[in-house]
């Protein structure tokens, strides 16, 4: 007994039930004996002294606290565990214990020094005197964490399926991924023939009856809404130990996760869906017997596909026949436009500038009609091709509505713009034929609209990886369509009114046009519409998002709209309102150009152009500008020009006699015949408007391109290239 533990019972008091046996004596052989069984004990086994000072501690205890039994000799578990909470508690709990002088068992907690576990143990702890009288403790610790830890799990396992069985009358189950262990109601057991007062089972038992040509796709579905967390939602057939075969429609997502995301258990149910399937059987029978009555049709269908082979074919030749004759008129065009152009800046009587301004109408109105008649022959010869490029959308929409500005005035309607914030201004896509079916349907819009409004209005739909499809809508409170006329609406040359008498003109070839580029760009277009209410024309379109870093990049991306911007310059100011933040409406920017002011002087030119009414139409266009121009009538001259004379740049047309413009180009750059300057600008001024010969040009070694028609704002953007000598 010692002075700082009053309250414990004197060496005299100790119960006759105390018998000698029950304390430490000195015997050698019998410590040795103790030592050697409790080292290679698997519990935890140890002797304290009334302090809690270690007296004996095996291996296995030593482990647990990360040292040696030697180093634990003469002191306590606050040496060791990091635990204070423990330690008190042993502290007090093996005092209660020896102040009572009665065995205990005890569940208690202790921490594993090297990985920080609570390990859970259930302790035997037996009250001893030594020698000479002092009170000591035995304890031996059964480790019970792993059968503490699967009685929480299957508890907590158990709560969760009788929770989804109340709520569901199917075949429920729960499944511990790790282990593959599948438990489920009487219901569950009952629909796939197993017995139903076995409540658990494992996946593979479900597999194995599952038919062989659904497992793969079954445990592939469940592979998805562990990996990805999506829900599990499959139907499969599974062939019962009576040999019936029945559907299932089986659903169920996971229900825990670990700290580290992984799936740790799915819980779900199925229902028997075979009635429904054998109905889906019964229509797929019934179509394949509909099928074997058409076999005879085969013939007739290869035959079909012949006619329809000799059609496209036929309709390429078409288109051929279409895109040349486009290119014969695209050059005597050039000079009616080009002459009215240069007519109406001079002086002119009221009735003179009424006619000029007439055939200037009529020309731009005969180039649109040729413009969609070569489009259409590009897309039904394959010929059309989509380049992709970074744009700015709010130049693009400013674009668009300066086209159609003088006319949207002299109706007098109302214009507006609307893009949804969620909608990035800086885009790649399509550019040039995007533009052109928005162009399209905004002045179908103005044409058929004589009062109210026309408005844009650009939405997102939905995003993609570096990606979103926009929908472009554009609404009107013209004349509308009847519904009979909307079926037809975008087949080429239809037209709702068609009659000799009609009120408004047109080919009938824009919005089929229209069509067919939006499904190049992988789209969708459609219209709404009722009479006398106005119609809807709207568009999808997906589109990648640029990212700008700087507004530099913007910038860049805002003159990219399209060579179009150049040909504004001469336009009106854009017409029309855009609603702005504050609910009001006020003129939106004019288009920006790639027109460059260049230094004051001339510039030496020559051009080489066969057709005496484009030449001098060049000649008065370029005298205005205040250049200097020489002049050639084929290849062959522009090279002995060249020979001895040096220019700014040279004006190529393409198609000439003796020697046409792509050869000459290619033995100017060869420095052939005597050339002073191989490396001089060439700009191509040429009717050749196909896809690919914009590259073909640059593939001769032209520097530029300006098509025929003649367009002031593109000539003058072109010049301002030329770099200065």
């Amino acid at each position: 007994m010692t002075d700082d533990a009053p309250l414990l019972p004197p060496v005299n008091s100790v119960p006759p039930t105390v018998a000698a046996g029950d304390t430490c004596g000195d015997d050698a052989d019998r410590h040795a004996l103790f030592r050697t069984v409790a080292n290679e004990s698997r519990n935890v086994i140890l002797v304290k002294d009334w302090h809690g000072r270690f007296i004996y501690a095996n291996k296995v205890l030593a482990n647990l606290y990360g040292t040696t039994p030697e180093a634990m000799i003469g002191k306590d578990d606050g040496a060791f565990n990091p635990n204070a909470d423990q330690v008190a508690f042993y502290l007090r709990n093996i005092q209660d214990i020896m102040a009572r002088f009665e065995p205990e068992v005890v569940f208690e907690d202790s921490t594993d020094v090297a990985t920080g576990q609570i390990r859970h143990y259930q302790s035997f702890k037996k009250p001893l005197r030594d020698a000479h009288g002092n009170l000591q403790i035995l304890v031996i610790a059964n480790d019970i964490t792993d059968v503490r830890n699967a009685q929480e799990r299957a508890e907590a396992s158990e709560r969760q399926l009788k929770d989804v069985q109340n709520v569901i009358g199917e075949g429920v189950w729960h499944w511990t991924i790790a282990t593959g262990a599948l438990r489920h109601n009487a219901r569950w057991a009952d629909m796939l023939g197993f017995d139903p007062a076995v409540r658990q089972r494992s996946l593979d038992d479900l597999t194995a009856r599952i038919h062989p040509d659904d497992a793969e796709a079954f445990l592939a579905a469940l592979d998805v809404c562990v990996a990805l967390g999506r829900p599990f939602n499959h139907e499969y057939r599974v062939t019962r130990p009576d040999g019936r075969l029945i559907w299932l429609h089986d659903r169920g997502d996971v229900v825990e996760r670990d700290a580290q995301g992984t799936a740790v258990c799915m819980v779900g149910s199925f229902a028997d869906i075979t009635t429904r399937k054998h109905a889906e059987q019964q229509l797929i029978d019934e179509r394949k017997r509909v099928e074997l009555l058409n076999e005879e049709m085969v013939q007739t269908l290869q035959m079909v596909r012949t006619m329809a082979r000799d059609a496209t074919e036929a309709n390429r030749a078409k288109s051929d026949f279409l895109a040349n004759m486009s290119h014969e008129i695209r050059t005597p065009m050039n000079g009616i436009l080009g002459m009215s152009h240069l007519l109406l800046d001079t002086e002119l009587t009221p009735e003179q500038r009424e006619f000029a301004t007439a055939i200037r109408a009529s020309g731009e109105g005969l180039l649109a009609i040729i413009n969609d008649i070569l489009d259409f022959s590009k897309i039904e010869a394959g010929m059309l091709e989509l380049e992709y490029v970074e744009f700015n959308l709010d130049s693009l929409l400013a674009d668009v509505t300066s086209l159609v500005n003088v006319r949207v005035r002299e109706k007098g309607l109302a214009f507006y713009r609307y893009v949804d914030d969620e909608v990035p201004p800086l885009l790649n896509g399509a550019m040039v034929r995007l533009r052109q079916v928005l162009l399209n349907l905004v002045a179908n819009a103005v044409k058929f609209t004589s009062r109210g409004s026309v408005s844009i209005t650009v939405s997102k739909v939905v995003d993609y990886p570096d990606g979103l499809c926009l929908r472009f809508e554009v609404q009107d409170t013209g004349i509308g369509i009847a519904p009979a006329d909307l079926a037809d609406l975008f087949l080429p040359f239809k037209q709702v009114d068609a009659s000799t008498s009609r009120k408004y003109g047109g080919t009938g070839l824009g919005l089929s046009i229209s069509k067919r580029l939006v499904t190049l760009m992988s789209g969708q277009i459609g219209v709404t519409s009722a009479p006398n209410q106005g119609s809807t024309f709207w568009f999808e379109v997906p589109l990648q998002v640029v990212e700008a870093s700087a507004a530099g990049a913007q910038a860049d991306a805002a003159a990219a709209v399209s060579p179009a911007a150049d040909a504004l310059a001469d336009q009106p100011v854009l017409g029309g309102a855009e609603r702005t933040e504050q609910g009001g409406f006020e003129p939106p920017p004019v288009a920006a150009t790639d027109t460059v002011e260049r230094p004051a002087g001339q510039l030496e030119l020559l051009l080489v152009e066969d057709n005496a009414i484009n030449m001098a139409l060049a000649k008065a266009l370029l005298g205005r500008m205040g250049h200097r121009l020489s002049t050639a009538t084929n290849g062959q001259e522009a090279l002995v020009v060249l020979a001895r004379q040096r220019f700014d740049a040279v004006l190529m047309d393409c198609q000439m006699p003796v020697l046409d413009g792509f050869e000459a180009t290619r033995r100017i750059r060869a420095g052939e015949a005597g050339v002073l300057q191989p490396t001089i600008r060439i700009i191509a001024m040429t009717a050749n408007a196909m896809v690919g010969d914009k590259e073909r040009c640059e593939a001769a070694g032209m520097d530029d391109y300006v098509a025929k028609p003649i367009n002031v704002g593109l000539l003058k953007a072109a010049l301002a290239r030329i770099p200065l000598n």
